[in-house]
């Protein structure tokens, strides 16, 4: 079994940890330019709650940015966005995630990530988190984050059928939706992001901590 995992809020916490520091750090850039008609900690509250209704973040930072008339700030904010973390900030996967890759490494499946983004970005909170690269046959990080074009290439790679893999993620519209017009089994990932949707019917597997894949696979 191929198995292909998203990154944000499937593998590591990105909701809990990464985004509240680098949504901090826009916030205070935007504050320097004096666009803001409010106190800076209600515009926090502000764009708290539409990161959490948004399906990400580059998202919910534009929409607080055309709010506020500071468009003008939006290849800026981003850029700071997907810049470096500091040298000692520790990123937190979802529970048991380094554990279950191994796991699941060991009963012979192979492992893939498939996660939309800034390469150097994507690739940097992967490293921070713990995970070993070689813990992977496969990571592909589209910067448009459409993914269906990355898992047909891996069903050509793997020269596998689409009923011989599977794909985690929270987000059901970008990470399900086209595995499942493949063919492929899909499992949603019900942490951070992965809240806002309810399960559909199509969905072959709902979880809330990675751990219950070994039930699956």
């Amino acid at each position: 079994m191929l198995i292909v995992f998203d990154l944000d809020d499937t593998l590591i916490d990105t909701s809990g940890c990464v985004t509240p520091f680098k949504m901090k750090s826009v916030l205070e850039l935007v504050e320097k330019k004096n666009v803001l008609s409010k106190g800076v900690e209600e515009v926090e509250a502000e764009l708290v709650e539409l990161n959490q209704k948004s399906r990400s973040s580059s998202e919910a930072l534009f929409e607080i940015l055309k709010r506020y008339g500071a468009l003008h700030l939006y290849d800026e904010a981003l850029s700071l966005y997907t810049a470096p973390l500091p040298a000692d900030f520790a990123i937190q996967t979802t529970p048991m995630a380094k554990e279950v890759v191994q796991m699941l490494r060991s009963r012979g499946h192979l492992l893939a990530i498939v996660t939309g983004g800034k390469q150097s970005f994507q690739l940097e909170k992967l490293k921070k988190a713990g995970f070993e690269l070689s813990m992977f046959s496969k990571i592909m990080i589209p910067e448009d984050s459409i993914k269906k074009p990355c898992y047909e290439a891996l069903l050509r790679e793997f020269l596998v059928l689409p009923s011989q893999c599977a794909v985690v993620g929270d987000r059901i519209p970008m990470d399900l939706l086209p595995a499942k017009e493949l063919g492929f089994r899909t499992v949603h990932m019900r942490w951070g992001r992965g809240l806002l949707w309810k399960k559909e019917n199509w969905i072959d597997h709902s979880i809330r901590e990675l751990s219950e894949l070994l039930e699956y696979f």
